[in-house]
């Protein structure tokens, strides 16, 4: 007879379900699944490289699952994701924090320490402010060292990070009272940060205000931006957000700028290769660039919130956004892959 051991053993097995075929295969419009058959929980996140090694870094947005994990996946080629940790849960210093989401990732080239950032609300406080947390190691623990508001007074909603070199930035959506009332994520704002990336140190950039219009026609609590992601092609940075829809996919609408503070471009459409009003049913979540040897791939990485929306299969997508004489173009793959020695990608189907 089985032990007790063997047993609970081969139920997790069972449970986890086949591995990933781990062929470096891009699937889109299938759940995924790492290395080990586990199902993949990872929205609202980031990924950053070091060396050979990506490492992407999301929250756990499973129906019910409760209390809040922010997880840690690695991989070499994109497509192939190995579990590393929980880095960090509601527990400990952590322990009051309602909600930790969109984590960011930076490592710090003169502390060498990893920073995450991420959305922080606590009972005390209804709506987000910043969470700071470090650690020696990209897989922790991590250890809560600050937490503070974007802006003295006011509150925020989706946030990511963006880094050149030894500087490191908080993108924020910021949060504005019209009349009275508090209406959310009305404004996209860039925050610099200190040195050691552990506090704001001050603001480059608001702008996109939709405060005005007619709020009978666009409720202004449904107009405004969120999943806002910043990268920089040659000498432009481009801001990629998705529209305020709750767990519903969306267009993605990006804007220009030569300099960080601007000034930003009006906000445009992002052109989509097949059409789609939607970015392929997915939520803009961030844009990582891939260098390598013969050029660069820019990889989309997309949410789709099936589990809560029932539209669709699976909860990510990944796809390419190649440039065209400087416009951003999403193009859609069911299966592609990526060679990142060589910054180059090919598509399957």
């Amino acid at each position: 007879m089985a032990g007790p051991q063997a047993v609970l053993g081969l139920f997790l097995a069972l449970a986890a379900g086949p591995p990933a075929p781990q062929d470096g295969v891009i699937r889109n419009d299938t759940v995924w699944r790492d290395t080990a058959g586990n199902e993949i929980w990872c929205n609202g996140g980031h990924i950053i490289r070091q060396g050979d090694v990506f490492y992407w870094i999301g929250y756990d947005t499973a129906p019910g699952r409760w209390p809040w994990k922010i997880h840690l996946y690695s991989s070499k080629n994109l497509a192939d994701w190995k579990f590393e940790n929980t880095i960090v849960r509601r527990e400990g210093a952590f322990g009051d924090i309602n909600w930790a989401g969109r984590p960011g990732l930076l490592h710090n080239p003169a502390s060498k320490k990893y920073v995450l950032l991420f959305e922080n609300s606590t009972p005390r406080w209804k709506r987000h402010r910043i969470g700071f947390a470090t650690s020696d190691r990209i897989d922790g623990p991590y250890e809560l060292a600050n937490v503070q508001a974007a802006e003295a007074g006011r509150s925020s909603g989706d946030q990511s990070v963006y880094q050149e070199g030894a500087q490191a930035y908080l993108i924020a959506t910021m949060d504005g009272d019209v009349g009275g009332r508090k209406y959310l994520n009305t404004s996209l704002a860039i925050f610099q940060l200190s040195g050691d990336f552990l506090r704001i140190e001050r603001k480059l950039f608001e702008g996109f205000d939709n405060v005005s219009g007619d709020r009978n026609v666009v409720p202004r609590d449904q107009s405004s931006r969120e999943a806002s992601h910043i990268i920089k092609v040659n000498d432009t940075h481009y801001w990629f957000t998705s529209a305020l829809v709750g767990w519903n996919s969306s267009a993605t609408m990006y804007s220009t700028a030569k300099s960080l503070a601007g000034p930003w471009a009006d906000l445009k459409i992002l052109r989509t290769d097949p059409p789609s009003k939607d970015s392929y049913n997915t939520q803009h979540d961030f844009v990582v660039p891939i260098a390598g040897a013969k050029g660069t791939v820019y990889l989309y990485a997309g949410d789709r919130y099936s589990q809560y929306t029932k539209v669709g299969v699976g909860r990510n997508v990944f796809l390419p956004l190649v440039f065209e004489a400087g416009e951003p173009v999403l193009k859609w793959c069911a299966e592609w892959k990526i060679d990142p020695a060589a910054g180059r990608f090919t598509i399957i189907r």
